[in-house]
């Protein structure tokens, strides 16, 4: 598959086949996702994956601390977003929900706990930073992501990032055995996805290149 295609087909699947993705075919998209560019060649992404039946029992915690504590899921701002972006994720929710509903699932409780259980995936990636980063290197954790959800499309998997994990960053570097320097900044589920489940039909659409770039010449 080409990179072009493989950025046209991606999308995020949010049911996942419970059956096991080969190491070796983890390993190729992990040294894919590698030769994403970063300042000064640090490469300062940090990775750990989580398989099999330590997958499952980690999602068992994470989801204890939600019953406990209720974080839930948002895009997360300092202040008040743009309506701009707010229309867009409205919309998104909107067209999520009739085939999450289908599913006879509730949006909200589908959402939350499927991305604590990381939607069934065998095989989740965390990706993390460490603090002696200043902020700016997220950027080369951006570019690793993205490099990395191509890399699993065009090698057959689906993958979803998850982003809620991150409020539950204490359970999941306690599950690791991390230091509190390290800075969870994503997680990717990876697996083969359900493709029975309505869920997996959906596709986002994109705003037209005139809402989202300035032309300057």
């Amino acid at each position: 598959m080409d990179v072009l295609t493989a950025m046209k087909n991606r999308t995020s699947f949010r049911s996942f086949l419970d059956e096991p993705v080969p190491v070796d075919m983890i390993k190729n998209i992990l040294e894919d996702a590698s030769r994403a560019p970063s300042a000064l060649n640090m490469q300062p992404w940090e990775i750990n994956v989580v398989l099999g039946s330590e997958r499952k029992r980690l999602s068992k915690k994470l989801l204890k601390a939600f019953k406990e504590r209720g974080i839930t899921c948002g895009p997360g701002a300092a202040r008040p977003l743009p309506e701009t972006f707010m229309l867009r994720a409205r919309k998104c929710a909107e067209d999520m929900t009739p085939l999450i509903n289908s599913m006879g699932q509730d949006f909200k409780k589908y959402v939350n706990e499927g991305s604590l259980g990381f939607y069934g995936a065998p095989c989740v990636i965390f990706v993390f930073l460490d603090e002696s980063f200043p902020c700016e290197r997220m950027v080369d954790v951006g570019s690793f992501l993205g490099f990395l959800v191509l890399a699993a499309s065009a090698r057959g998997l689906g993958s979803c990032p998850i982003g809620l994990v991150t409020s539950y960053d204490d359970e999941i570097r306690d599950f690791l055995n991390i230091s509190d320097s390290k800075k969870l900044v994503i997680s990717v589920a990876i697996g083969k996805p359900d493709l029975s489940k309505s869920i997996n039909n959906f596709k986002t659409i994109r705003a037209p290149l005139s809402e989202t770039v300035r032309w300057v010449d």
